[in-house]
């Protein structure tokens, strides 16, 4: 008898843990916190993102790793070039920077970190460039380089577009050779 109480003892007590112990909180019912937005929806490395306007090739953006957000159609990217094409499909321009981060709903890029801008017009070295797509107006707050037919000129506050078919900056430094009749005052 001796025998049986011990173990109705141990299975009244193991009954009685498992009761008490399953009337709590379960581990399985716990609440999560929604998805933290400032995490990228895709992560990506060595890529080509090909960027069409109509039926052609509007740019290729090339780069050693994106993170990108479908919800706000943004993306960020490092080690990148881009490069524009016209509508004949001749290379427009090449964008080469550290980073970047491109609004594709709002066609702006923002560059950054080493950043060089080249088309048959010139050449734009900066630390920072912006680069509105729709109004074609690039501009840079930062000190900027222009080098053009082995002229060169540096300042502050450039603005111009993407054929670099005209330049606004301030604070002007330049290198090169001044021919007569250039020279307007």
């Amino acid at each position: 008898m001796k025998f049986n109480i011990h173990i109705l003892t141990f299975f009244l007590f193991t009954i009685f843990t498992i009761i008490i112990s399953g009337c709590g909180k379960s581990v399985l019912d716990q609440s999560t916190s929604a998805l933290n937005r400032a995490l990228p929806d895709e992560t990506s490395h060595d890529v080509s993102i090909y960027a069409y306007k109509e039926n052609r090739v509007d740019y290729i953006l090339t780069a050693s790793r994106i993170e990108r957000f479908y919800l706000t159609s943004k993306l960020n990217a490092w080690n990148v070039k881009i490069v524009t094409y016209d509508e004949k499909m001749n290379v427009k321009s090449n964008l080469s920077a550290d980073t970047t981060y491109v609004d594709e709903a709002r066609n702006y890029i923002q560059a950054l970190g080493n950043v060089v801008f080249e088309t048959p017009n010139g050449i734009i070295k900066s630390r920072s460039m912006n680069w509105e797509r729709v109004s074609d107006e690039i501009f840079s707050n930062e000190k900027v380089t222009l080098i053009r037919d082995g002229n060169t000129l540096q300042g502050d506050n450039l603005r111009t577009n993407s054929n670099i078919s005209f330049v606004e900056m301030s604070t002007i430094t330049a290198e090169g050779t001044v021919k007569g009749d250039e020279l307007d005052w």
